[in-house]
């Protein structure tokens, strides 16, 4: 059993749920690797289409303005793709860093996340200005979304699941002889108590 204490709460944790703890930040790493590969490879594609052709110079002026809006379309793309590939990798290392500290990791993961899904769901779905309506489905965005539903779930347990913990911990009456013990006080007896239940 693992405690975890800071000026403002007191969360106990146990050893089987502080492995969700590493499982999560693997899978925030993850998909943030994902997002980085995407971008890589709409970079190289951008760097491909941006080399000198070996067409002729009877390109018309539609196709020119075609061209330039998809090379802008790209490079959003690449800055979207980086940002939340950054975001997800510095969550990551957050959660590996703090763990069960702050519940706020979590809950940016599973609100990110869940936006994210919705996101990518909308542009499958309806024309969105300056993303268009997007027709591709391909492996990469399926894994990266069962991924962040992972995330969003796992999230969502861990936050919730804690709260129960320093909950009931803090208002479950302990025997007469601790009725004035402190809150850490309490949290041990409630802890000492799921333990010996784990046990049985």
């Amino acid at each position: 059993m693992k405690k975890y204490n800071n000026t403002k709460t007191i969360i106990a944790v146990s050893n089987k749920s502080t492995i969700i703890v590493y499982v999560i930040a693997a899978l925030m790493i993850c998909t943030g690797a994902i997002y980085f590969f995407v971008a890589s490879e709409d970079y190289s594609e951008l760097s491909q289409s941006a080399s000198p052709s070996s067409s002729s110079g009877s390109s018309t002026t539609t196709e020119s303005n075609e061209g330039e809006g998809n090379t802008i379309a790209t490079v959003n793309e690449i800055i979207f793709f980086t940002v939340v590939g950054i975001a997800y990798t510095a969550a990551g290392i957050w959660m590996l860093e703090n763990k069960y500290y702050s519940k706020v990791p979590y809950i940016i993961a599973a609100i990110g996340s869940i936006a994210l899904i919705a996101f990518y769901v909308s542009t499958r779905t309806i024309s969105i200005p300056s993303v268009g309506l997007q027709d591709d489905v391909g492996t990469i965005d399926i894994l990266s979304k069962v991924m962040q539903a992972a995330i969003a779930g796992i999230s969502i347990y861990i936050v919730r699941s804690s709260t129960i913990i320093w909950r009931s911990a803090t208002t479950t009456k302990a025997p007469s002889s601790a009725a004035s013990s402190s809150a850490a006080e309490l949290l041990e007896y409630k802890v000492r108590k799921m333990k010996k239940r784990n046990e049985n």
